[in-house]
């Protein structure tokens, strides 16, 4: 009788092995699919280009300062690089010419703050958009690849790649959070620190840092620092701002790390009312931006993913509606609901931000103020950020909640615009504060610098949603014209049509 109870054990235990472990497997493949591996893959060779003497005639360009458009300039590129930017300059005779008359020429634009995920399609969404400088704050291993070919020819913006999210978490939740999403899990000070140093030999230009606890926290900041890395991130959920005066992280990845710690300060927004949130985050925003100013912080900005989460969760549909959903990854749009209340996706249905969360009108009401105060903090913050000349980078969070690869930067510098940046200010977060950021040696149109530009049809300096009118994209000396980028976009499109379940028609 002992034998026959044992075997069943035995046999009981086995199969729930064998459900858990087949769970896992289909569970890992659902976020690997949601994030764009089973999408169709365009065939970026169709687009490759050779780099050209080039010569763009008669046209205006962006002073060094970025202040001004300078008349009649001639900008001679070749070998990835500007060869001369003058006034009425001579063409050599083998030049290709490219009329630039009544045309304007800006650095190509950064996305300081952005996710590949596991979508490749996207590097060519940047391109048509004119970002040729993405910073992947993601960290999948596979990035490190597409950096690589990127610098060998690929079709691509050149790439700076964090490292994976670094957390601290026990023995059982980290490797369960670990399974189940791209972070890294480090269970103790030590363990973080052979992270970092991992990282940095893998050839990550950054460390990411996500949830740690403080020690852990301050030791990768510090042993990053030693090695000549930078980090970049998360505070961690005990972040203190008072910590600002000492810490080492020399670049946040939002505004919103700031406003986090700002309500948890202030405590229920619903009880103690809206405007006694602000008042608390005007109160506090001098002292933080004087901190900010003396550790020399750069501020990612991502405004658009926050302005889009009120967007969704008031009115999705009109939302969706609102954004190009034919461009992204379709199981990204379509989503997935992976266990029992946890969902990822932008439709109805999937998205985790739409109002049928909140099953009551008093939920709705305390959701909606919620939502309305956490992002006006983000426009207070940012108005005495520009104020006081705080160093802020334009960062769209793509491959977030409705937030469209290479066309969301634009919308990124628009909302930056609408919350007081001037045009000049404005362009600056998207060209050249991130390339000082990374001394990239980009960023401004001059002699010497990377061949890195877009041409734009009106001048942007008047209006910034000028950014958009493209005409011509030069990325590290390779002329893509319009014909070429349009081409790009149809192809991600089809691709992505080839890939789809779910008809979207209703939201195009």
């Amino acid at each position: 009788m002992l034998k026959t109870i044992s075997k069943w054990f035995l046999v009981i235990f086995a199969f729930l092995i064998l459900v858990t472990i087949t769970f896992l497997m289909w569970y890992k493949s659902a976020i690997n699919s949601t994030y764009g591996f089973d999408t169709e893959l365009v065939d970026h060779t169709a687009f490759a280009t050779p780099m050209k003497l080039t010569a763009i005639t008669k046209t205006n360009v962006l002073s060094p300062d970025g202040q001004t458009m300078l008349p009649n300039r001639t900008v001679i590129v070749d070998d990835g690089k500007i060869l001369s930017v003058i006034a009425n300059g001579t063409v050599p005779t083998n030049a290709e010419v490219i009329d630039g008359n009544g045309k304007y020429v800006i650095p190509g634009l950064v996305d300081s703050h952005m996710h590949i995920h596991k979508s490749p399609n996207d590097l060519l969404l940047y391109v048509a958009n004119g970002v040729t400088h993405i910073r992947d704050l993601g960290g999948f291993e596979e990035n490190l690849q597409l950096r690589d070919e990127i610098e060998q020819g690929r079709v691509g913006p050149k790439m700076f790649v964090s490292s994976p999210p670094i957390n601290t978490k026990d023995f059982i939740e980290g490797t369960l959070f670990e399974f189940f999403t791209f972070h890294k899990t480090a269970r103790n000070v030590e363990q973080a620190e052979e992270m970092v140093k991992e990282f940095i030999e893998q050839g990550y230009d950054a460390i990411k840092t996500y949830h740690l606890d403080m020690p852990s926290y301050r030791a990768v900041n510090k042993l990053a620092a030693d090695q000549g890395t930078p980090t970049v991130g998360h505070f961690p959920l005990t972040f203190e701002l008072s910590e600002l005066k000492i810490t080492q992280q020399r670049e946040l990845a939002h505004i919103e790390e700031i406003v986090t710690v700002l309500i948890r300060e202030f405590g229920s927004i619903n009880k103690n009312g809206s405007d006694a949130f602000y008042a608390h985050v005007e109160a506090r925003s001098d002292e933080i931006i004087d901190d900010i100013l003396a550790k020399d912080i750069t501020v990612n900005s991502v405004l658009l993913y926050m302005e889009n989460i009120h967007d969704q969760f008031s009115d999705l549909e009109s939302k969706l509606k609102s954004v190009p959903v034919e461009y992204v990854n379709p199981a990204l749009v379509e989503g997935t609901k992976l266990i029992p209340g946890y969902k990822v996706g932008w439709l109805p249905g999937y998205n985790q931000f739409e109002a049928v969360n909140a099953p009551s009108t008093k939920d709705y009401k305390e959701y909606d103020i919620y939502w309305t105060a956490r992002e006006k903090a983000h426009h207070i913050l940012l108005k005495s950020m520009i104020e006081r000349k705080v160093k802020i980078v334009a960062g769209s969070d793509s491959g977030g909640f409705l937030v469209v690869p290479g066309f969301a930067l634009h919308k990124e510098i628009r909302s930056l615009n609408l919350g007081g940046m001037s045009p000049a200010q404005t362009l600056a977060t998207a060209t050249r504060n991130p390339a000082e950021l990374m001394n990239s040696n980009a960023g401004i149109v001059e002699a010497g610098k990377r061949a890195d530009l877009v041409l734009l049809n009106k001048n942007p300096l008047v209006n910034i949603e000028n950014t958009r009118s493209i005409d011509t994209v030069i990325l590290n000396g390779r002329v893509f014209g319009r014909a070429k980028l349009d081409a790009m976009l149809e192809a991600v499109k089809q691709a992505n049509n080839n890939s789809r379940k779910v008809n979207i028609d209703k939201y195009l």
